[in-house]
């Protein structure tokens, strides 16, 4: 049962039951409204979150390839010296076996001109 208030100029539901659902129908759209409004953010902060992750991945990613290239320039350089180092070492060598071969040499010369000189004091 409804009637009109001419001072409010509305209807007022008389009956309980129909008071009763428009307030459960008012709720149940704020309810709605609220879960919507909850589920945007929500959607917001996970793509804000993913944005986070991807720019984190993303300097990973650059730092890994800095520490790549690092070592590789590194590890050039350590290979390089170690190929100077034993041509050093070979260089050396031959050097080493030409100077015992002049000193041998040398030894037997002088070894050979003693024998000449105590040949001719005899």
């Amino acid at each position: 049962m409804q009637f009109h208030n001419p001072a409010l100029g509305l209807w007022i539901l008389n009956s309980l039951q129909e008071t009763y659902e428009a307030k459960r129908n008012e709720f149940l759209g704020e309810l709605q409204k609220k879960e919507e409004e909850m589920r945007q953010m929500f959607v917001m902060r996970v793509k804000e979150k993913e944005a986070e992750l991807k720019e984190a991945e993303k300097e990973l990613h650059e730092k890994f390839d800095l520490l790549k290239r690092t070592h590789q320039e590194e590890k050039k350089k350590v290979e390089d010296k170690k190929k100077e180092l034993e041509d050093e070492v070979n260089n050396f060598q031959k050097k080493k076996a030409a100077a015992q071969l002049l000193q041998s040499q040398a030894q037997q010369s002088g070894a050979q001109q003693t024998k000449k000189d105590k040949d001719k004091k005899k």
